[in-house]
């Protein structure tokens, strides 16, 4: 697979964090995902810097230009930042979806693919999340 350039790999943390303060909660366990990521991405220390300083268009105009197997992963951090805290919120799986529309990746958030976790949110159940956007 392919490397992540520097401003894709910013573009792709800006993305995360957004999903990560979509429900007004940061858990210390996904503070630590993005810190796990930058390392895999050897960014420096101050990464977040460079994160918060990116217009979020920005970072959708970026991942929009990388290749099919690029964004494949993208949507799996994605993914795994959703369901990290145990609980699925309904406000970080719309972010999600329209992360995956606006970027052209062929791909959904599937609750049925994490039973046994918690829903928040205003969606009255599940099934509600397939019809997001």
């Amino acid at each position: 697979m392919e490397e992540l350039t520097h401003d894709a790999k910013i573009a792709v943390l800006r993305i995360l964090n957004d999903i990560v303060n979509a429900d007004n909660i940061v858990k210390d366990i996904e503070v630590e995902n993005m810190n796990e990521i930058a390392r895999s991405f050897e960014l420096a220390d101050n990464y977040m810097d460079e994160v918060n300083n990116l217009v979020t268009l920005q970072a959708l105009s970026i991942v929009r230009a990388l290749s099919v197997d690029l964004k494949e992963k993208i949507a799996q951090m994605m993914g795994k930042m959703i369901v990290i805290d145990e609980d699925i919120n309904y406000n970080e799986v719309k972010l999600y979806n329209a992360v995956c529309k606006s970027c052209n990746i062929e791909r959904d958030f599937n609750v049925e693919d994490y039973p046994g976790l918690t829903f928040s949110g205003p969606f009255v159940n599940p099934e509600d999340l397939m019809n997001i956007i």
